[in-house]
Parts: structure tokens; sequence; C-alpha cells
């Protein structure tokens, strides 16, 4: 399934605004240049939100699974990228290592940064912002999200794709979702609903939407292809799922 199933006329809604200086989201179909997704993935808003909660790693999946949860994505800024080149090492296992003597110090191989270091171009979002629509059918865990963001709370500090990217979370609010018949809409739109408009650039991506906890750690479960459009622009949809939130209109994936 790469679509909620979950139905959310009626729901209670913890929308937010996370945001930063910069963002990375590593596409999974490239490999030697790091290029970035546009649009925050489905599956990284999940662990941020597991983030500010304090969950373990690999913990969360079966709570952001698709007929437990639904969310919406609104591009807030123009998601404009900056190519930045980086000098890197691997972190593979047995990489990096404990200094001898020396409590709490790691190191790498001299002989690993010699021949393994190499520059790569890492692409960066500048200045992204997204507002995010969340709701989940586990009460109890909706409940806890909406004290920790209410109160100003995380427990892990919260990025945008890299540890560096550091984000922000502000304007949480307390919403309502509502049925809608509007055909003008703010958030991402999954792409079989997005009418194209003469003259007007249509952009598209294809991320994770899903995962699930195995025994190598998670795999993705679900992709999902959508439109989206940035800063205050709207995207005209037909036969869409489309829902009211704030003063939004928005479709939950």
């Amino acid at each position: 399934m790469t679509r909620t199933s979950l139905d959310v006329t009626g729901r209670d809604c913890l929308s937010f605004t996370v945001s930063g200086p910069w963002a990375h989201f590593r596409r999974l179909d490239t490999t030697t240049e790091k290029l970035t997704y546009r649009v925050i993935p489905r599956t990284t808003a999940a662990g941020l939100v597991a983030a500010v909660l304090g969950e373990p790693r690999d913990s969360y999946y079966d709570t952001f699974a698709p007929e437990v949860s639904a969310m919406a994505i609104t591009p807030l800024s123009s998601l404009e990228t900056m190519p930045i080149p980086q000098l890197t090492l691997p972190t593979e296992e047995g990489d990096i290592q404990t200094a001898d003597g020396v409590s709490g110090k790691t190191v790498v191989d001299p002989g690993t940064i010699a021949t393994e270091r190499k520059r790569r171009t890492f692409e960066y979002i500048v200045d992204p912002a997204y507002r995010i629509d969340l709701v989940l059918d586990d009460d109890a865990v909706f409940e806890r999200v909406a004290e920790q963001l209410l109160a100003g709370r995380a427990t892990y500090t919260p990025y945008l794709g890299k540890s560096e990217c550091l984000a922000t979370i502000d304007d949480v609010e307390r919403t309502t979702v509502t049925d809608t018949d509007a055909t003008s809409v703010h958030s991402t739109v999954p792409e079989e609903h997005v009418v194209p408009g003469a003259g007007k650039q249509l952009r598209i991506e294809r991320t994770p939407a899903y995962m699930k906890a195995d025994e190598t750690g998670r795999r993705t479960t679900g992709f999902v292809s959508y439109a989206y459009s940035g800063g205050d622009e709207t995207l005209t949809v037909s036969d869409a799922p489309t829902k009211e939130v704030e003063d939004r209109t928005v479709c939950f994936i």
C-alpha cells in the first residue's frame, strides 16, 4: 500500500512547521553524487516525530503504517538547492576504532584515511520549511506528540535529513480535519490527481513513504509519487481526496 487508508475526516490533527537553514534528504536512486529530495519524505518526517518522543531506532514504524496514520506535507519555501563539495570517510564496521588507553576517543586508521577519503558533492536545500499535518490512530501516542510539541520540547535534537542540518519546530496547532471539494491544493498531491496547467512547471518526486522493521533493521515497504509546489503556489487537482486543515486544502498520504 502506498497511500493511507485511515479515514481522517473529523479526527484531531496536529499541525506544525519544521524549518532550518539547510536540509539534505538523500535520494535512494543515486550513488556517487549525493542528491536530495526537495520535499521531506514521509519516512523522514515520521523519524522526526519519533525523535521528538525519544523512540528507539527501528521501533516506531508500526505507528506510522498506512492503515493507522496519515500525513500531509506542504512546502512553505521555494526549495532551491546548492551543491556543496565535502571530504568524506567510510563508516563501515571496523573503520572507526577506539584509541588505545583513551576512554571515549574514536579514530579512523590513517591508512584508511589516505586511501578512502574522497571528495563528494552534496546537494543541500537552502532555507527549507514545511507545514506538516499529522493524524494518528493511536490516541496515546498522538497525545504524547502533542504534549511535547506544544511545550516546545524534543527528546532528541530535531534535524532535516543530516545531523548537521538542525531544525526548528514551531507554530504548533491542534486542528480538526474536515471534508472539502476544493480543487486548489497547498500540499503535495499524488501524481495521478494533478491537472497540468499551461505554462506552469510541474515538479514530481517519488520518495519512500512507509517502512517496516526486520532482521536487518528496516526496509522500505511503500513509495509514493507526488507533485509539489513551493512557496505560496498551489496545485490544481481532479478527483483527489482533498481535506481542509486550518485554512489550507491538503491531501493526506
